[in-house]
């Protein structure tokens, strides 16, 4: 008896470790010669049943199928942009002119759906591929991008692996007239280890991708891009700055300092400032650019989230910051926190206070169109209550009514 236990105990894990690794989702960015097949699934996720399925039809027209498949990879990762400000797949984005893309952001083990096709399947890692130069004969080639460098960058390597991707596409095409190709991942790269992420998932930014500077103590900064204008009035030509961070504290202020090029932005944080208890505050920004001091506002709204009881951090898409001088710093995916009591390493922002609020333009128009039916649904519910049925009818024994004429 002791046996069948453990055998079950082994038979009932190995259902739960699989059914944990159903759960995960990739995206899957698909483009082919072939115009032919004009579907695409509906659902936001999709099913490895119904990717399977999809294959199926497109498979129909023999194609030679070739996939690209990183290690990990995440819908985020097609938004990322360099600190230029360029996208991190010009390659693949320039198919759309081309050939018909199809991109699904969220597909269930999409590799493990084409392994269960029936067809031969052939895996090759890209360092190989390029010793050889021969792109093998098979059904289905599938190509391991698993090369990152030690000392290079996520978004370094993902540009690379763009041009990778276009380089052997050229040459397939070269042999094969009819071919589909799919960019995929084996694993989501943006999921938070266990333990690490103890608070709502949707509203908590990770800075991973991009540029991110923090301090072991005090304070976390993220952002793609900060721009310079120093005059709008006379030109909007911007200048990128590339800062180092770093941060002291003193009491109840943060003073964290960017520098770069003879150029320093000084961020000021307080916390409990104007009767605000509880909650940290951006109360001063300073620019020196160029030998010039700029005390600069943001033409947004005030940045400040709570830091008590819970910690939040503070996001925006594009903050902007100016001065009386037309003097402009744009600082876009921005996102910052200050720790007042940081002791030991930060490497994650907490929950983020937005500076898009609740309501936003979209909301206040969903309500103002809901507000205007539920009045029309009411009106028409009062009219139809108001309906009176007769309450005289003729009695079918009793003479009938009858109507005199002149």
């Amino acid at each position: 008896m002791s046996g069948l236990k453990c055998v079950l105990v082994f038979v009932s894990l190995f259902f739960i470790i699989n059914s944990v690794q159903s759960t995960e989702f990739v995206p899957v960015y698909m483009w082919s010669t072939s115009k032919a097949n004009e579907k695409v699934p509906a659902l936001h996720k999709i099913s490895q049943d119904s990717f399977k399925d999809d294959l199926l039809e497109r498979l129909k027209e023999n194609p030679f199928v070739i996939v690209f498949a990183e290690q990990t990879l995440s819908p985020e990762d097609f938004a990322q942009r360099d600190q230029s400000g360029g996208i991190v797949f010009p390659n693949l984005s320039k198919l759309k002119k081309s050939s018909k893309v199809t991109y699904l952001p969220y597909v269930q083990n999409p590799l493990r759906a084409l392994k269960h096709l029936d067809e031969e399947v052939t895996e090759l890692s890209i360092g190989s591929l390029k010793e050889s130069l021969e792109i093998p004969e098979t059904n289905i080639l599938i190509i391991d991008l698993n090369d990152a460098k030690d000392d290079e960058h996520r978004l370094d390597m993902l540009k690379r692996h763009d041009a990778d991707i276009s380089s052997i596409y050229a040459e397939i095409l070269k042999k094969h007239d009819n071919v589909l190709v799919l960019y995929t991942g084996r694993h989501t790269s943006w999921v938070a280890p266990e333990g690490v992420v103890n608070s709502r998932k949707i509203r908590s930014l990770l800075a991973i991708n991009s540029r991110t500077y923090f301090n072991t103590t005090y304070a976390l900064i993220y952002y793609t891009n900060i721009t310079v204008t120093p005059d709008k009035s006379v030109s909007t030509n911007k200048t990128v700055l590339d800062l180092t961070f770093t941060d002291t504290k003193t009491n109840d202020t943060i003073l964290l300092t960017g520098e770069g090029s003879g150029n320093t932005v000084n961020f000021t944080f307080s916390q409990g400032t104007g009767g605000a208890i509880g909650y940290w505050q951006l109360t001063g920004l300073v620019a020196n650019y160029s030998s010039s001091v700029h005390n600069l506002t943001s033409s947004i709204s005030d940045i400040y989230a709570p830091y008590s009881p819970t910690s939040f951090s503070y996001h925006c898409g594009d903050q902007v910051f100016t001065d009386s001088a037309n003097f402009e710093l744009d600082i876009t995916y921005f996102q910052v926190q200050p720790f007042f009591n940081g002791t030991g390493i930060v490497t994650r922002f907490s929950d983020a206070y937005d500076c898009v609020g609740f309501t936003s333009v979209p909301i206040w128009s969903g309500l103002f169109v809901s507000s205007i039916l539920l009045l029309i649904m009411t009106f028409g519910l009062v009219m139809i209550m108001d309906i009176r049925t007769m309450d005289k009818f003729d009695d079918p024994k009793g003479k009938t009514i009858t109507i005199t004429t002149e």
